[in-house]
Order: C-alpha cells, then sequence, then structure tokens
C-alpha cells in the first residue's frame, strides 16, 4: 500500500502497537520492582526460626537441620499456616491426614498422638498467636491418645 491513498505503510502501522506493548512492560516490571518483597529472611524472621526450633526441641519433636527451611518457608508472619489455621477447609484436611492410610472406601479415621497436631499449634504460637485458641477449639473433638512410637 503507498502512502499517497492516506494510509501509512504497512511497517509504521505496527509500530504504535510495538511501541504500546513496550511500554506496558516495561510499567509492570518497574511495578513488579518496587513491590517485590523476597527478602523474608530479615532478623525478624531468623528470631523467629530460632524461637520455634527451641520450642520444637522443647517439646521433643522433630526440627529440621537447616534453620533456613524455617525462615523461608513461614518468613515472620507464618505463612500458609497462620492464613486461616480454623477454617472448614483446614479442619478438612487435618481430618484427612489422620485416617488409616487406605483409600475410598477402606480410608477410616485414627486416633494419634498428641504431637502430631502439636507442631501446627507450636507454629501458630509463634507466629500468630491470636489464631491459636481458634486452632485450639478446632482440635478439641479429635481423641488422641499414644498409640504410635514417637521419634
Amino acid at each position: 500500500m503507498s502512502a499517497s491513498n492516506g494510509q501509512a505503510p504497512e511497517g509504521r502501522s505496527h509500530r504504535w502497537l510495538y511501541l504500546a506493548v513496550g511500554a506496558v512492560v516495561v510499567v509492570l516490571v518497574v511495578i513488579g520492582l518496587i513491590t517485590y518483597s523476597g527478602n523474608k529472611e530479615s532478623r525478624e524472621a531468623e528470631q523467629k526460626a530460632q524461637e520455634l526450633t527451641q520450642r520444637l526441641q522443647e517439646a521433643g519433636l522433630r526440627v529440621p537441620q537447616d534453620q533456613d527451611i524455617i525462615v523461608r518457608s513461614l518468613g515472620t508472619d507464618g505463612g500458609a499456616v497462620c492464613e486461616n489455621p480454623a477454617n472448614a477447609l483446614g479442619k478438612a484436611l487435618l481430618n484427612s491426614a489422620l485416617v488409616n492410610g487406605a483409600s475410598f472406601v477402606g480410608q477410616r479415621p485414627v486416633i494419634v498422638p498428641r504431637h502430631v497436631v502439636q507442631g501446627e499449634l507450636l507454629i501458630l504460637d509463634v507466629y500468630c498467636p491470636d489464631k491459636v485458641q481458634k486452632y485450639k477449639d478446632k482440635i478439641d473433638d479429635l481423641k488422641f491418645d499414644d498409640t504410635i512410637k514417637s521419634s
């Protein structure tokens, strides 16, 4: 097509589109860099991870060998554990984990030792103590007993 009939040459009509897309990408990159908060390994996160490690050890529970695992997983706010531990989905997931290991019609709830849920309780107590009571209320109807070997 020629420029004499009032239309821009083929290359020029797409140039504005490329510039607009490029500008949007640049703006999104700048916004992403400004709002990125991936540095969870702050002093507070390390202190909370240390406190959790100490409390897990005092309770006789296993602790990750590398402290950074706790720091990266829970950060300063407890991450997914503190999102909403007492909601219906959380309770359903907990109940589905406390079963005999069978699938479909053979699946039955089992009685487990209290330390199975104690780890989450300690995480909540360190990272989001305001949610501890809701979690305790959620697990109150579960039956606990010393049924399996704890290590």
